[in-house]
């Protein structure tokens, strides 16, 4: 969890914003889009949505700083009764969710708005892309999951996602090469650029790099109303796992027992993964990540880094795992998509990870232009 904010920093928000949001709209295109939302309905609504069901709204809003944030709110509210359009409606529903300074909450325009005015939403989002303070690299990456030697001793895995659909790549990949990968004495694991998505999708990573067991803080998760009905309605998705499916119904479950209160599927505060085996190969596990390695990825290095074979190369993660579990919220305009993180890290507030990141066991520069050649010749020491 972040410190707690100060109110005058708070106070110093709202003062900038109320600056910042008419050059922003005198800025904007304001170009006619195909169907015009009513920004305070969509406003009100994920005002709503977020102080009932997301997990950090209590642990961001404080009494030091509950009445600057009204007032902040209360502020763009009135800018969203005046705005026309879908473009100055955005900035003004994702300048409120940027307060909380949690990437996994947002409101994010829809692909299909996107993808009929790309220039459009390249513009807005370019206003809130986050400031780049060291340079970034330049490095083309690879973005399927895929398999290489790199000489008699080394392989790289290229896991650039961990979404639901690429847990099946990353286990026909583990099966097909697995008579080279238990062989092979040395692991370089491509992580840059990997955004989260699924724990499930490295499960089947784990019994190659474990050495000792693995010590996990589980999620606890907000039983709101809204929350439960959201989870009842994934179920009716047919990509989802067996896994997952007992997982989301045991939760909700969980949280009709015990309404408005976080919930712990796991029963624990913390707990032990302990497997019967370690495995000879591989004997060092370098694993590179960037500033762009994020969520359910940020997950598997906090299990991963427990294994004496690892070591984390590259630059700080992005800093994305406290609030997780991301919901689609059905916000009145079809323009937007409203993001809500209904579960929280019970490893807070002692050890928080938004905006600060998992920091690599050895720092590579940016400027290197091959990081996988520089970590096979580390390997070689």
């Amino acid at each position: 969890m972040q410190p707690k904010p100060k109110f005058i920093r708070q106070y110093s928000i709202f003062e900038k914003m109320k600056t910042l949001l008419p050059i922003l709209f005198f800025l904007l295109p304001f170009i006619s889009a195909a169907q015009q939302c009513d920004c305070a309905i969509n406003f009100d609504y994920m005002v709503s949505r977020v102080g009932s069901d997301y997990a950090g709204f209590n642990d961001k809003i404080k009494v030091t700083n509950k009445k600057a944030f009204e007032k902040f709110t209360n502020s763009l509210r009135k800018n969203a009764v005046a705005a026309k359009s879908v473009d100055s409606c955005y900035v003004i529903l994702r300048s409120w969710t940027n307060y909380f300074k949690d990437s996994h909450l947002r409101v994010q325009l829809d692909w299909r708005y996107r993808e009929k005015y790309p220039e459009v939403a390249k513009f807005l989002n370019a206003r809130f892309a986050k400031p780049k303070n060291s340079p970034v690299s330049i490095e083309k990456l690879d973005s399927k999951t895929n398999f290489k030697i790199l000489d008699d001793k080394t392989v790289l895995l290229r896991l650039p996602s961990f979404e639901w659909s690429e847990k099946k790549n990353i286990d026909s990949l583990l099966k097909n090469y697995n008579q080279q990968l238990m062989k092979l004495p040395n692991w370089i694991i491509d992580l840059r650029g990997n955004t989260g998505g699924t724990d499930y999708a490295f499960s089947g990573l784990m019994p190659f790099i474990y050495t000792k067991p693995i010590k996990i803080k589980p999620d606890e998760f907000l039983s709101s109303k809204e929350n439960i009905n959201i989870l009842t309605e994934n179920l009716k998705d047919t990509d989802l796992s067996k896994a997952g499916k007992d997982f989301i119904i045991n939760l909700i479950k969980l949280m009709e027992q015990y309404p408005n209160q976080f919930v712990n599927p796991s029963g624990k505060d913390s707990f032990e993964i302990k497997l019967d085996t370690v495995y000879q190969f591989p004997i060092k596990v370098a694993i590179l990540i960037d500033r762009n390695t994020a969520s359910s990825a940020e997950s598997f290095l906090l299990s991963a880094m427990q294994s004496d074979k690892v070591k984390i190369y590259g630059e700080n993660s992005a800093g994305m795992l406290d609030y997780n579990n991301t919901q689609y919220f059905n916000i009145p305009c079809k323009d937007f998509n409203l993001v809500i993180p209904i579960g929280r890290s019970k490893r807070l507030p002692e050890y928080p990870i938004d905006n600060i990141g998992i920091k690599p066991d050895i720092k590579i520069e940016v400027k290197e232009v091959d990081k996988i050649n520089y970590i096979l010749q580390a390997l070689k020491n």
